[in-house]
């Protein structure tokens, strides 16, 4: 099992607690403040993507979030 599919197994794909979202930020060496925004931000989106589907595993958009981040 590689590191991706652990982490989802972790946190599965269901609507994130703050906390652990704020964990999995700080996994992956990101401040919990990043965190929160990343999960305030999507809960008054009402868990939607830009265009407009629902997101189905926020493990891959918060792994979007900090590669856009980085980038």
């Amino acid at each position: 099992m590689n590191d991706g599919a652990k982490k989802r197994k972790k946190f599965g794909c269901r609507i994130p607690t703050l906390g652990q979202v704020r964990d999995y930020f700080l996994m992956n060496r990101f401040e919990t403040e990043e965190g929160e925004l990343f999960f305030f931000f999507h809960r008054s989106t009402y868990r939607r993507s830009q265009s407009g589907d629902p997101i189905g595993d926020w493990v891959k958009a918060a792994d979007r979030w900090m590669w856009n981040l980085e980038n």
